[in-house]
């Protein structure tokens, strides 16, 4: 029963705002042209900036640059328990949710969903949010500036979920 309500409730929402929008005397068809445009033309201009952060992590993990900037860190990792496979995820995840999400599905690949490495990517991809990326776009939307106070409050709030999952999935508390 709970599977039939769920499968049917997109098409009632969009019956609804065909009824609506009949109501109303709306042309539904170049509402939703218009939204496809706009939504074209957002992905247009944040593609070069998503492909430009997933060619340089790429570039950080095959040429081992990134190795070399964790190593110093490596006994603070271990001491942890932080895989070092999850630190480019951490630094992705604030920037970008297509490039966070293609470093999760290597993850995935490499050490397996399933794996101390896995839930781990599970949970900050759920518990986080891509603050870089929303704050440019609500903001930019809204034509405000003063961003300091957001980006600190959701910067300190994906550590916590980062720091979280880490925990979480250490004392197997998931």
């Amino acid at each position: 029963m709970l599977n039939y309500i769920i499968m049917c409730i997109v098409p009632l929402m969009i019956l609804f705002i065909i009824v609506i929008a009949a109501k109303e005397k709306k042309d539904i068809f170049k509402l939703f042209i218009e939204g496809a445009l706009d939504g074209l033309k957002v992905v247009y201009n944040i593609f070069p900036y998503i492909l430009a952060i997933t060619i340089s992590i790429g570039l950080l993990k095959s040429t081992g640059a990134l190795d070399v900037i964790l190593y110093p860190f490596k006994p603070l990792l271990v001491k942890f328990g932080i895989p070092e496979d999850i630190i480019p995820l951490c630094i992705m995840r604030p920037l970008s949710g297509g490039a966070s999400m293609s470093v999760v599905m290597e993850i995935f690949k490499t050490s397996g969903a399933d794996s101390i490495s896995g839930k781990m990517a599970s949970v900050i991809m759920g518990a986080t949010e891509t603050t870089l990326y929303t704050i440019t776009i609500l903001f930019g939307a809204v034509h405000l500036k003063k961003i300091r106070g957001v980006l600190i409050a959701g910067l300190i709030a994906d550590f916590v979920a980062i720091v979280s999952s880490i925990v979480l999935v250490n004392f197997n508390l998931l």
